[in-house]
């Protein structure tokens, strides 16, 4: 690997990370910002393993610590690889919000008390939803028409 691909690799990875860990990324209605930067799989496969160990470094500050670190790992993992398979970015950008039945699932096990698997589970997908199509796709669109910063090669 060139240093060039590891440097923007950690970058990612730490730009995923800080924006998680600084805004708020740990409720129901998430709205993690830093879920727009999934869109950078459906661009390059590349991003697939800095943005997972991006949300790993993450999670590690969940109210669910080391299971958040594995479970919602493994569905940002999902999401990723999927999304790097897509075609379309609009259908791309879905991936996160389907694959947020893991994290609901995760919620309604360890929570305190009892959740409702489905309202839990659908107001994560909705703030997935927003972050990543709403508001990713039109961001990524941009910086692809403008070819900004050449975060979409490497």
């Amino acid at each position: 690997m060139s240093t060039k691909r590891l440097v923007r690799g950690a970058a990612v990875a730490a730009i995923y990370a800080v924006l998680t860990l600084t805004l708020p990324a740990y409720s129901s209605l998430q709205f993690r910002l830093s879920e727009v930067l999934t869109l950078l799989a459906y661009y390059n496969p590349f991003y697939i393993l800095p943005l997972t160990v991006g949300c790993a470094i993450a999670n590690i500050a969940s109210p669910f610590g080391i299971i958040d670190v594995v479970f919602g790992s493994l569905a940002s993992f999902l999401a990723l690889t999927a999304m790097s398979k897509t075609k379309n970015i609009y259908l791309a950008s879905i991936w996160p919000a389907f694959f947020s039945f893991i994290i609901g699932l995760e919620i309604m096990f360890l929570s305190a008390e009892p959740v409702n698997f489905f309202l839990i589970t659908g107001q994560i997908m909705l703030s997935e939803f927003v972050v990543v199509t709403i508001i990713g796709v039109p961001i990524m669109k941009y910086l692809e028409k403008k070819e900004y910063l050449g975060l979409l090669e490497i």
